[in-house]
C-alpha cells in the first residue's frame, strides 16, 4: 500500500479516462486486472499516475509498430 503521502498525487477514474481516451468502467476493469496499479478507498478508486503513462506508453508503442 503506498503512502498517504503518495496517494496524494493519484489519479481518480475521470482523470484517468480522459487521460487514456477510455470509458471509466473500462479504466476500473484495467485496475481490477491489474493492468494499471490502483487502490480502491471507500470514495472510489485512485491510480498511480507513473503507471498509467507506463501503459499509455505500450498503448502507443503498439499502435505505431
Amino acid at each position: 500500500m503506498p503512502s498517504l503521502k503518495k496517494l496524494e498525487r493519484w489519479m481518480g477514474t475521470g482523470q484517468v479516462a480522459d487521460r487514456l481516451g477510455y470509458s471509466r468502467q473500462y479504466v476500473i476493469n484495467l485496475a481490477k486486472d491489474r493492468k494499471i496499479r490502483a487502490v480502491k478507498t471507500g470514495a472510489g478508486w485512485l491510480y498511480d499516475p507513473d503507471s498509467i503513462e507506463t501503459f499509455a506508453a505500450k498503448i502507443k508503442a503498439s499502435k505505431a509498430g
